[in-house]
């Protein structure tokens, strides 16, 4: 037996391989969670203007049913829907057609990115 070294299985990582594949994984998963945070974020920025779109859209039906002309000229007073305001601006369209209206419904809202405005317009 004089002269053998007995040699061990050799087959375990060494701390240095386990720090650096810890820290890539750490750098992974961060970029994984920021990717879907992001993602979450632009779908409630989507929703959130889907929802007004909607309000606008319902809003310019509902006056429709209403004698325009004798409305008054400039904003209404918001209403209150939800996180949601909509009001309704009216004005003159043409002076050679002094009974048409534009009537431009706006909703305004505070989401995911800040204050938003968002509006629709119609002739009457």
């Amino acid at each position: 037996m004089k002269g053998t070294v007995k040699k061990y299985g050799g087959g375990g990582f060494t701390l240095v391989e386990v720090l650096i594949t810890s820290i890539l994984l750490a750098i992974l998963l961060t970029g994984v969670g920021f990717f879907f945070t992001n993602i979450i974020k632009q779908s409630d920025i989507v929703d959130d203007r889907t929802q007004a779109m909607e309000l606008a859209r319902q809003g310019l039906e509902e006056i429709s049913t209403l004698d325009v002309t004798s409305m008054g000229i400039g904003l209404t007073t918001p209403d209150t829907l939800g996180r949601f305001a909509r009001c309704f601006d009216i004005s003159v369209y043409d002076p050679l057609y002094p009974n048409a209206r534009l009537v431009q419904c706006i909703i305004s809202w505070t989401g995911a990115s800040g204050a938003q405005t968002f509006s629709f317009s119609k002739i009457f």
